[in-house]
């Protein structure tokens, strides 16, 4: 064999194993997880036909470190559609139209960096999960994946100061101005005596170029969720548009203790300072118990009211009086851990809608959820 035949074989095998490293190195970093939620669903809404349903939702997600500062993730998930995209406060899928294949979407798609030389500092960038700490899902619900850059840094162990920062997109327009939302958020927490911790802080959620610009609806149907609009007329084209801005102040408490059993008594209170009315918002809740072991019990309970300019309504709760705001309600519910994978809950809703001329709302929903 000739000698330049020898050294081709020899950088092919360096090649072949060093690759083999850097793949192995890379496999080992790499964890994928997901759930699969089955859930049986019954809403009553007064002046409309009962509904009843079945739904899923099936979410996998994949993180990997390349390093020891850098965490690449990604998650897919189902979703219903509408032109072209999916709902950014739901991964529900109605089973329906005799088994017709279900789309599935990007839920997450992020890089963070944790420099070793600032630690407790998280930078994050991409289709992230929410950073800010929320006490309910009042204004946030939990399944709203933003999109644009945020930072978390956390200073202390038993006593602990936390600073969140965001700045998001919104609404990109290629003839007028982004609408975006700034965020900042400073929380505090620590033991007030063994076996109990309190977290108090306080958010501000700016969202810009917002009053006077077309809703946010994901279907493109005009559908406002509860916020106060007006209509604009363009040549033959008429658009609903917001009849405020959003900017808004929040201020938030948790007390976890210990009675026999694990205790969190939460509440939060927003007002949004652009509005002229109508314009605040709170929770309050309650929750026992803690999902761990096969056999053990959570039951939780909260109340809450949204006026109708509080926050925009396309991000709250799309459980709660069926999503927005202008609406008040009690939420209960009872889950239990079946096993070490597998979770089943029960969740009610008695809920008004339209806080000037109320009429009543109600939801109840059967999950049967398994975890990986």
């Amino acid at each position: 064999m000739k000698r330049w035949q020898q050294m081709g074989i020899g950088v092919a095998i360096v090649a072949a194993s060093s690759t083999g490293r850097v793949t192995a190195a890379w496999y080992e970093t790499t964890k994928v997880s997901g759930d699969l939620r089955y859930r049986v669903e019954h809403v009553d809404e007064e002046g409309k036909d009962e509904r009843y349903h079945h739904r899923i939702r099936l979410r996998l997600g994949l993180t990997a470190q390349p390093d020891d500062e850098f965490t690449v993730g990604l998650r897919l998930t189902t979703s219903e559609q509408a032109q072209g995209e999916g709902d950014p406060i739901s991964g529900n899928m109605t089973l329906k139209n005799f088994g017709t294949k279900k789309p599935i979407f990007l839920d997450l798609a992020y890089i963070e960096w944790q420099p070793k030389e600032l630690p407790g500092l998280v930078v994050m960038g991409g289709k992230t999960r929410n950073p800010f700490y929320t006490v309910g899902d009042y204004l946030w619900d939990h399944d709203y994946t933003p999109e644009g850059l945020a930072a978390n840094w956390t200073l202390g162990k038993d006593w602990q100061l936390g600073a969140s920062a965001a700045y998001h997109w919104i609404q990109e327009r290629k003839a007028d101005d982004d609408s975006m939302m700034y965020g900042g958020q400073l929380r505090f927490s620590g033991p007030l005596i063994p076996k109990t911790r309190w977290v108090i802080g306080g958010s501000v959620f700016s969202f810009t170029e917002m009053e006077g610009r077309p809703v946010l609806d994901w279907q493109g149907t005009g559908k406002s969720y509860g916020n106060s609009i007006r209509t604009v007329v363009s040549g033959e084209t008429t658009n609903t548009v917001y009849a405020t801005g959003f900017n808004t102040a929040e201020g938030f408490a948790a007390l976890q203790f210990d009675l026999a059993l694990p205790i969190e008594v939460y509440g939060a209170w927003a007002v949004n300072t652009d509005a002229d009315q109508d314009d605040t918002g709170y929770i309050a809740g309650v929750s026992v118990g803690r999902l761990s072991k096969p056999g053990s019990v959570q039951v939780g309970y909260n109340y809450r009211r949204l006026e109708k300019d509080v926050f925009p309504g396309a991000f709250t709760d799309s459980d709660s009086f069926g999503g927005g705001t202008d609406a008040q309600g009690h939420r209960f519910s009872i889950a239990v851990q079946l096993t070490k994978a597998a979770q089943a809950s029960v969740t009610y809703f008695l809920d008004e809608k339209h806080l000037d001329d109320p009429h009543d709302y109600r939801r109840l929903q059967v999950d049967l959820i398994a975890k990986f």
